[in-house]
């Protein structure tokens, strides 16, 4: 009955599975395995990137400048810092005179209005101003000459179609200079200005830009798909489809997760206590953006019994006698005694992390069986309680 169980509990996990839109483990850690002792509360965290960096922005508006955290060459100029546009897009220039500006336009465009030196990932027409702001965040990712800026338009309703809500990502990468645009989702609003929406770059004069095929302040839709920009001279880029994946930042309180045990759901937050009796894995998933999925799983193995015999004579084997596993942060009160076969006490602790090393006044106490008894209370308020027998070898 046991297998029986086990089995229909991992079917029923591989069917909730098979609900999501995209399943990855390459960016979200359920955290690593552990062992225990039956019945010791074990903390499960689950973790998704970096926390990103909102910006609270007007309608329409523009905000700058932020650290790039690298230098990155555009259309043959240096820059460190990026400025970002309301309506989807980043400027390595001020562009005062881009606030307002509303209206798709196609490149290249040398209006004075219009947004300049700029990577449009889309440009159009959102309102990021309403309940749920900040919708814009940014992070620098990597290590030294790897570095990648992320700029992310997470959850940002559209103008006029407030219910269709985009995603997607700006990344600038250092030493290649390449530009990467991920979109999670960039829906369809018919119902302002045409649907129009530009995607591609333009530089510092207007007189220069490259659009992504199809998309050049036209009407069009994307979901979870990428695009490269690669510079291939300092006035020219090549754009090419690339494999869609969504840098790891964490775009403010955009971000859920559950965690599950068989076909139950335990928690809705990142972290969760667990005080499992057997060995058991448990599954977490986070949804990003209220629109993309990734999972993780972790094991807590279960030691049912606490060793009945230990030889502390310095061979780092058995050389302590204690409880596997706990954790402090998880316990509120604890106590662990050791008592000889006349009932003296000749060990006692409160905290949670120290052994008896099978002395006595700081001398070896001499072979034979021992009682231990343990007592602590977890911060869910829950007591535990046993004891048994042990043996010291020498």
């Amino acid at each position: 009955m046991t297998s029986l169980s086990h089995l229909l509990r991992f079917l029923s996990f591989v069917l909730l599975l098979s609900t999501l839109p995209v399943i990855s483990f390459a960016q979200f850690d359920a955290g690593p395995n552990d062992t225990v002792n039956t019945g010791v509360p074990v903390t499960l965290t689950a973790t998704y990137g970096l926390i990103g960096t909102g910006i609270t922005i007007s309608d329409d508006g523009v905000e700058g400048p932020f650290p790039i955290g690298f230098s990155f060459s555009f259309f043959g100029d240096n820059y460190t810092e990026f400025y970002a546009g309301a309506n989807g897009w980043i400027s390595f220039s001020p562009n005062p005179n881009a606030r307002g500006t509303r209206q798709p336009f196609a490149i290249p465009n040398a209006a004075d209005y219009n947004p300049k030196n700029c990577i449009l990932g889309p440009f159009q027409d959102m309102n990021p101003i309403i309940a749920g702001s900040p919708y814009i965040f940014y992070r620098t990712l990597g290590q030294d000459s790897n570095r990648r800026l992320v700029v992310m338009w997470c959850q940002t309703p559209m103008y006029e179609c407030m219910d269709s809500l985009v995603t997607f990502q700006i990344v600038l990468n250092e030493g290649s200079n390449t530009i990467e645009n991920h979109l999670m989702r960039k829906p369809l609003c018919t119902d302002w200005q045409g649907n129009q929406a530009t995607q591609g770059v333009q530089n510092i004069t207007g007189y220069i830009g490259y659009a992504v095929p199809g998309r050049n302040a036209t009407s069009w839709t994307a979901r979870m798909e990428g695009w490269k920009y690669t510079p291939t001279s300092t006035d020219s880029f090549q754009i090419a489809p690339i494999p869609y994946v969504l840098q790891p930042i964490v775009p403010g309180e955009k971000i859920t997760y559950r965690w599950v045990c068989g076909a139950e759901q335990i928690s809705s937050r990142q972290s969760t206590v667990v005080a499992p009796s057997q060995t058991t894995t448990y599954y977490a998933t986070c949804t990003l953006c209220d629109g993309q999925e990734f999972s993780d799983s972790v094991t807590v193995v279960v030691i049912p019994y606490l060793p009945n015999a230990f030889t502390p004579n310095g061979d780092g084997l058995n050389d302590v006698f204690g409880i596997i596993g706990i954790p402090p942060e998880n316990i509120t009160e604890f106590n662990l005694q050791v008592f000889s076969r006349w009932g003296e006490v000749v060990f006692s602790t409160t905290d949670p992390e120290e052994s008896w090393d099978g002395t006595v006044g700081g001398k070896p106490a001499p072979e034979g069986v021992y009682v231990w008894a343990i007592w602590y209370m977890d911060s869910g308020r829950h007591t535990v309680t046993n004891k048994g027998t042990l043996t010291l070898i020498r």
